[in-house]
This record gives C-alpha cells, structure tokens and sequence, in this order.
C-alpha cells in the first residue's frame, strides 16, 4: 500500500510502495511542486476526485477509485483512502493508495465486510495515527486500519 502525507499541497512523506505503484523514483517525487501529485490521477477523474475527498468529519476516512496515471502513461485502477490528521500541529491529509491491478494488491488485505487494510510498520505513521486517534492494530510488526 503506498502511503503519503500530502499537506498544504505538498507531499510531505512518501512510501517505496507509493513510488513503485506509480512508476516515479524518489528523487523525482521528493522535488514534486505544489500540487504536482496530481499527475498521477487521470484527468478526467481528478475533478471528482478532489469534490470526493472534501472530508467533513475530522476522523472520517474517505474511500474513492479512479484511474491512476503511471510515469510510464499507463492507466491503472487506484483505491485511495484519505482522512485528515494533524502533522506537526498543522492539518494535512494521510492518503493510502492500493493498485488494483493483481500484481499489486498485498495479500494481507482482507476483502471482507470488514477490511484490514496493510500500513507501512513505520514509527512516524504509528504516532499520526495514535495522535489522531485513528483504530489501528500492530500484527506481526505490520500495522493495520480497521475499515467498517
């Protein structure tokens, strides 16, 4: 699962997953610009997109799919889900992005009526999501959002 922490429309932290999903080596995305990220989403999709994730409850989590545009311009399925958290005491959105092409999808994931969706086991998630109060489990050094 790619993870970023997108604030004031910058990206802030990014994950190896994110940039291997999209095709981008870290350098590239590390001197993305204002906004540049939305590269990655389908033109046609991105007004969508961002009226999808306006979220109105600061703890709410936002689940959309769209098309996804790689470095390469190839298409790919994308599930994103985005909620507010605090990152250095300013808002900023922590965004999680699944491909939903089969080699991508992590086979931790548990498709069910309840989701265990795969973090990153990463010292800084685990405080943002502690910080926001955000449910999440630790097994087996991965750490887990409970989606209902």
């Amino acid at each position: 699962m790619g993870v970023v922490i997108i604030q004031r429309g910058l990206l802030k932290y990014f994950n190896q997953q994110f940039i291997e999903i999209f095709g981008y080596s870290k350098e590239e995305v590390t001197n993305w610009k204002k906004r540049e990220f939305y590269k990655i989403v389908h033109p046609e999709d991105l007004p969508y997109l961002i009226k999808d994730l306006k979220c109105e409850d600061d703890k709410k989590t936002v689940v959309v799919k769209f098309r996804g545009i790689r470095k390469d311009k190839r298409v790919i399925d994308v599930e994103n889900y985005i909620c507010n958290i605090k990152y250095n005491d300013i808002t900023a959105y922590l965004s999680s992005y699944i491909s939903l092409e089969e080699s991508y999808l992590p086979k931790t994931v548990k498709l069910t009526t309840r989701k265990l969706l795969r973090l990153d086991y990463n010292l800084q998630i685990i405080k943002l999501l502690k910080e926001n109060n955000i449910g999440f489990t630790i097994i087996d050094n991965l750490s887990y959002r409970e989606e209902v």
